[in-house]
């Protein structure tokens, strides 16, 4: 009779271990993964933007290439780089000064950098459960086989 209850009782904390916290921790990766991409990027549009606005490497302002429609490309030549236009979410642009631009992006990256903080911590939470209740699965398992003996 006892030996069936702790069958039951393993098995169940293996569904629990596998059904849930496994696919807890898996979608937690991912998510993780979306945030580093995202501070990955804006990382990578601050330094754009530095190099875009730098007078040393592009004294008369820079040339580039705009799609006007249709994967058509006109060569646009931009000589006043003081304001720019930057998607905020939503296709929503807001003109903003560099020190404007460079501000925003800082606080962009540092929302993201806690998220991606606070994700690390939940996985680190969710293995900790899973070592605790793979620890629980071998106590029952000891349990059954003193019991046998």
């Amino acid at each position: 009779m006892a030996q069936t209850n702790i069958d039951e009782t393993v098995a169940k904390y293996d569904r629990f271990i596998n059904d849930v916290l496994k696919e807890d921790l898996r979608i937690l990766h991912l998510k993780l993964q979306h945030v580093n991409a995202e501070v990955s990027d804006l990382i990578q549009q601050k330094h754009t933007l530095r190099v875009l606005l730098d007078k040393n490497v592009h004294p008369n302002g820079f040339k580039s290439q705009v799609n006007i429609g249709c994967n058509f490309f006109m060569e646009a030549t931009v000589t006043d780089t003081s304001r720019l236009l930057m998607n905020i979410g939503l296709n929503h642009y807001l003109e903003l000064s560099v020190e404007e631009a460079l501000k925003y992006l800082d606080a962009r990256i540092k929302a993201f950098e806690l998220k991606s903080e606070e994700l690390c911590n939940k996985a680190a939470e969710t293995k900790a459960h899973i070592k605790l209740m793979l620890f629980n699965v071998g106590e029952l398992e000891n349990q059954k086989y003193k019991k046998k003996s």
